[in-house]
């Protein structure tokens, strides 16, 4: 009986839908993450911008903070060439009707001034949707080793 009066209840209040369009949103915030990954893998700062919140922040794994220019114009750095960004173990957390954070581990490698490079870390971005866009408002980078090479394996005979 009290739960099904916390239902009702909560149902009164409006949270019943909200369970829903967390739901619907999952596959939407997903799509915006696939095109903040695609964006930088391809170095596109139109698409970069589309993605990316004008008060977007940044928590750099070595703690720096940054912002929306200073992410893209590192992106975009004629002098750096990414050649490879993924995202793994990716997770949904929905924060509420407009709100989700997508975490995983991320793989980022190039070359850039300082000749190849190749970074992997632990990342959360925070989703909110705007204007019935969803985009990239925060995101936190914690710095990981990297990642393991697979030991040569002996010629079989």
């Amino acid at each position: 009986m009290k739960i099904a009066m916390l239902f009702a209840f909560a149902a009164v209040l409006g949270f019943a839908p909200v369970a829903g369009a967390q739901d619907a949103n999952h596959a939407d915030v997903m799509r915006a993450s696939d095109a903040f990954d695609n964006a930088q893998r391809t170095q596109n700062r139109a698409a970069l911008e589309r993605v990316i919140a004008p008060d977007y922040v940044l928590v750099h794994g070595s703690g720096r903070i940054g912002g929306r220019e200073d992410f893209v114009s590192s992106m975009v750095d004629p002098t750096n060439h990414i050649t490879d960004v993924h995202a793994d173990n990716r997770t949904y957390t929905p924060l509420g009707r407009d709100a989700a954070i997508v975490s995983g581990q991320g793989t980022i490698a190039g070359t850039d001034n300082n000749g190849p490079f190749s970074e992997h870390f632990q990342f959360a971005d925070t989703f909110v949707n705007r204007n019935g866009q969803w985009v990239v408002v925060y995101t936190q980078v914690t710095m990981l080793p990297a990642a393991p090479t697979p030991a040569p394996q002996p010629a079989a005979h």
